[in-house]
């Protein structure tokens, strides 16, 4: 899963958290500043604490993809059940079931499954897409299938496959960028699959299929 361009920015994202993580710990030294302003530089320390360790993080698991490690357990799981029960953005895209499913029995790592559930609604692929897209959850055979239809920018539209391949440009990126190489690594590991394709009106298609427990 390692790729070339990931390694270039890599070390400027992991830094760029690190600028003012020095320049509220220079100020809190310093002693001369309010309270209010402490309290400020505090909630700065603890935000960019947690966006540097979600860096981390992404770039452990692409690490961890590489050597087909990323599942820790597999246990009987109801996907349906962890669709309901993932935990998303506020602005997150709504997800939709199909009524007529009861149950997606399958054999999982139940964690990396909400990971998989969360970055394909959360992900945006355009700055312009202000109400996210729905994400799909049905049943097709002995597969789950997860689906978005999503407007993408237009430097993917040639070769919808490098999404799944590299990461996403900074404006659109989430820490690293990682998200969708990693989702697509999560799907291989429980036998299945993800692809993107670029239908008539332009829009990007995600789609993850999971095998399901027969």
């Amino acid at each position: 899963m390692t790729h070339p361009d990931w390694f270039h920015r890599v070390a400027h994202d992991l830094r760029d958290p690190l600028s003012p993580l020095q320049t509220a710990v220079y100020l809190l030294r310093s002693g001369e500043i309010s309270g209010e302003e402490h309290a400020r530089m505090l909630e700065l320390i603890e935000r960019q604490g947690v966006r540097l360790a979600g860096m981390i993080d992404e770039l452990s698991d692409c690490l961890r993809a590489d050597r087909g490690r990323l599942l820790t357990r597999r246990t009987d799981v109801d996907l349906l059940v962890l669709a309901s029960l993932g935990i998303a953005r506020a602005d997150a895209a709504p997800m939709h079931c199909d009524a007529t499913v009861s149950s997606l029995p399958m054999l999982g790592d139940d964690s990396r499954l909400l990971q998989l559930l969360r970055i394909l609604r959360e992900l945006r692929l355009s700055p312009e897409e202000v109400l996210p897209a729905p994400l799909f959850l049905e049943r097709d055979g002995r597969h789950a299938r997860l689906h978005r239809r999503l407007a993408c920018s237009s430097e993917f539209i040639d070769d919808p496959t490098r999404l799944l391949e590299g990461p996403l440009p900074a404006a659109l990126a989430q820490g690293l960028g990682l998200q969708l190489p990693l989702a697509g690594a999560i799907a291989r590991e429980h036998h299945g699959g993800m692809r993107a394709e670029v239908e008539a009106d332009g829009r990007v298609a995600l789609t993850a299929e999971l095998p399901l427990r027969t």
